[in-house]
């Protein structure tokens, strides 16, 4: 064999060789898992999905849908999925909680899946006795959780993904606000260090305000974690609202709670809260945010 051949063969070997490594290294990126990556598409798409099963109203074939779609998802990435079944008012409760290890929950991530039965604060009279669609009350909420569900890491510190049943018919004959949440608080056995309740934050022109009665210490982090990140402009360093929501009855407990919401929006109960009135870039920034608050928690 001449040098020059030799010289050949080592070009050709050394090229080879490149394309191997190339080709293991993409393999490597298609296989690593998303870890801290929140994919935005898919939770939008997740809030048509929500708003396609129909109401989602306690005792309707959409809430039964909408459940067990619910479960499906979240074992699919992973997570082992208990019902908490109980009963208020004379009213049945599926609450879902979804855990990946059987440790005591540090953290608690919630949010409704319910929608309401009555569009009260339509401006047309005639569609205030239709259901809510409930894009962003209800389904904008449920579709951050399910995300972050395929997102978080596995070290995170042991967490809970809670789905409220029965939060939102509250001024209704028979009914009241949070009832599902208030049955979880009433029989949760253990006490998080921290409860971040997402609702209503899907809004296409998102402005999450500080809320009153949140607890001061714990927003303080969230609305840190979303300034360093870049979300300053939708995590709005004032106080604004005093909200009853699923956080109430953990911070009547004594846990300390947090409520993400953005309540100024215009479609609250009424037949336009629809998907195009949510934006993948609200989805994006609030799970972003609580990505990173999370994932800040084992440091």
């Amino acid at each position: 064999m001449t040098k020059r051949t030799a010289s050949i063969y080592l070009i050709v070997i050394g090229i080879l060789l490149v394309g191997i490594l190339g080709w293991y290294a993409a393999s490597f990126a298609r296989q690593k898992p998303n870890a801290l990556s929140f994919d935005s598409a898919h939770a939008y798409a997740d809030v048509k999905t929500q708003v396609a099963f129909g109401p989602r109203i306690p005792g309707t074939t959409g809430h039964a849908q909408t459940r067990e779609w619910i479960r499906t998802e979240l074992e699919s990435a992973g997570w082992v999925v208990e019902v908490q079944q109980t009963e208020r008012m004379g009213h049945p409760i599926y609450n879902l909680i979804a855990k990946r290890s059987p440790q005591a929950p540090q953290i608690i991530l919630g949010a409704h899946y319910d929608t309401r039965m009555f569009a009260d604060h339509d401006p047309t009279p005639g569609k205030q006795a239709d259901p809510v669609p409930g894009a962003n009350d209800g389904a904008s909420g449920t579709a951050v959780l399910l995300e972050l569900a395929r997102a978080l890491p596995n070290n995170t510190p042991p967490l809970w993904l809670v789905f409220f049943d029965t939060e939102d018919n509250g001024n209704i004959e028979g009914w009241d606000w949070i009832l599902g949440s208030r049955a979880f608080a009433e029989e949760l056995p253990v006490k998080p260090r921290a409860v971040i309740i997402v609702d209503m934050i899907g809004d296409a022109d998102l402005n999450i305000y500080l809320e009153k009665n949140s607890n001061p210490a714990l927003r303080a982090e969230i609305w840190s974690t979303a300034q360093k990140i870049g979300y300053g402009n939708q995590f709005i360093n004032e106080e604004k609202f005093s909200m009853l929501d699923d956080h109430t009855p953990f911070l009547e407990a004594g846990i300390p709670a947090v409520d993400l919401i953005d309540f100024d929006y215009p479609y609250w109960h009424t037949t336009q809260d629809t998907p195009d009135k949510v934006s993948a870039e609200s989805l994006q920034a609030v799970g972003d945010t609580l990505l990173s608050w999370v994932t800040e928690q084992t440091k």
